[in-house]
């Protein structure tokens, strides 16, 4: 495992400078959480995140025999929601509170339960789909849950039967499309529903060139100008690899490109870094199969999206299955089964140069490979900067640390100070010494290099730059934060 100081490197300082602010601006009650302390947070290994609540399978209203499986997240006037996938259905918990979550809804499943449930979120409305045999996708409106008595019946707003069973669901929240993955249709492809109108989901088109496990679904404004503004597919394949789709006409989507590799044995998930340049995929069995002897990140290189290019792969620290993993200003968060969750600061994507800056092992009595237990899925988007985990046996709640000692000393603040003011960004190194500066992208690749002198002001001029998040670091650490709208 990184070593505290390593806390101390990459935007996961911002996170908890932003997070120690509301922490006092609330004045939170820091000891009603476990805090990470000495490398536990109660029973549970950790670096750098606490644990604010955990809750099993049976409290979440599951009913055994049954497993939890997929999250994800909702809000709403500042309040907000996980929706934790179980066998037998799904929980709606209100961790506006994430010390005391409250179970509000539960949407039984369709039909009988099923290892695997789904869960996507567009709007107000959320998408629930299962490998249950003829489960079909539930449609279920979320705006109630504010005003509803908790466990009220929560009705469904449709229940389309398009399909009957399916492994996954990717959605495009700026399209409203949702796309049915690993179904009975389309040869397992992707099955294109148009939910403009949540009440009459309606099917537009099919990509079945291949069996879909997952997909991300974006529309694009990366780096190739050839695709930009079009609704573009990352597809993960499993066996039978990667694919980039053009869905923009949902009739005659387009395959752009294709990669394999032999040492993939199955692409099972993945998410662009911010900028869209890059792919982090993992592959849920080559640790299993021994090709990988520790846990792998891949990276490909999708910056020309007819001929992308595999980078590489970061290798973890330890012998686990990696699940699902999801990127959030500039942080990966993976979900990685017997290993709970691991985030890594991106350095440098084109170098493979990751760097893992925290985690909370969920299962803390075994770290092996393998897929029957741990954490399945991650949410990190919340704006409270709270991180939902799903298990197969619980939910946690976990939030980068916030030393109970801030008030008088502040955790990990940056020694830069930063504002932005129209094109220019304006600097104070008062308390650096004569260094080099540099700036990185969110997706972790070096943007700007500047040699300083101490006391004085300095000023960048950036009107030509991405709007972004941008991380600034000096030779000695000292490090800082500013967003461009």
């Amino acid at each position: 495992m990184t070593s505290s100081s390593a806390l101390r490197t990459g935007n996961f300082t911002a996170l908890i400078v932003t997070l120690f602010v509301a922490w006092v601006t609330a004045g939170v009650n820091a000891g009603a959480q476990t805090p990470c302390e000495n490398g536990f947070a109660g029973q549970y290994p950790c670096e750098g995140l606490d644990l604010m609540s955990v809750r099993s399978f049976e409290e979440l209203g599951g009913t055994p025999p049954g497993n939890g499986n997929d999250c994800w997240g909702w809000t709403r006037d500042g309040r907000e929601f996980v929706l934790f996938g179980r066998s037998d259905g799904t929980s709606i918990v209100e961790i506006t509170d994430p010390v005391n979550p409250a179970m509000i809804a539960d949407v039984p499943t369709a039909t009988v339960p099923s290892l695997w449930r789904d869960i996507k979120v567009v709007g107000d409305m959320a998408y629930i789909v299962s490998e249950a045999g003829e489960h079909g996708m539930q449609v279920v409106s979320l705006e109630s849950l504010l005003t509803m008595e908790p466990m009220a019946p929560l009705p469904l707003t449709a229940y389309y039967t398009g399909f009957g069973s399916a492994h996954n669901i990717a959605a495009n929240p700026e399209t409203a499309f949702v796309y049915g993955v690993g179904t009975n249709t389309f040869n397992g492809g992707m099955h294109i529903v148009d939910v403009a109108d949540p009440a009459n989901p309606t099917l537009v088109g099919s990509w079945e060139e291949a069996d879909v496990h997952d997909a991300q679904i974006v529309i694009y404004n990366g780096p190739d100008a050839d695709y930009s503004g079009q609704e573009i597919a990352f597809v993960f394949g499993g066996y039978s690899g990667f694919y980039i789709v053009n869905v923009e006409d949902k009739i005659d989507c387009q395959t752009l490109s294709t990669l394999s590799d032999s040492s993939w044995v199955y692409t099972h998930q993945g998410w662009l870094t911010e900028d869209q340049r890059f792919v982090l995929i993992n592959d849920e069995i080559d640790e299993s199969t021994g090709i990988a002897s520790q846990t792998r990140t891949w990276v490909l290189d999708v910056q020309d999206l007819d001929a992308p290019q595999i980078v590489g792969f970061y290798e973890g620290p330890l012998s686990v299955t990696d699940h699902n993993l999801y990127t959030h200003e500039g942080l990966v968060y993976e979900a990685n089964y017997y290993a709970g969750l691991q985030v890594l600061d991106i350095i440098d994507a084109a170098e493979l140069d990751f760097q893992q800056v925290a985690f909370f092992d969920t299962n803390p009595f075994s770290n092996q490979t393998g897929t029957s237990g741990g954490a399945w899925s991650v949410y990190p988007y919340f704006d409270s900067g709270n991180i939902a985990i799903s298990t197969q046996s619980h939910l946690f709640v976990v939030s980068p640390s916030v030393s109970v000692n801030a008030v008088a000393e502040p955790p990990l603040a940056p020694a830069l100070g930063v504002w932005v003011d129209g094109g220019v960004v304006h600097l104070d190194v008062q308390h650096l010494t004569q260094e080099n500066l540099q700036v990185y992208d969110a997706g972790g690749r070096l943007k700007a290099e500047w040699f300083i002198t101490p006391n004085a002001a300095s000023r960048w001029f950036v009107s030509d730059w991405e709007s972004g998040v941008y991380v600034v670091r000096s030779a000695s650490g000292a490090q800082a934060r500013f967003v461009l709208q």
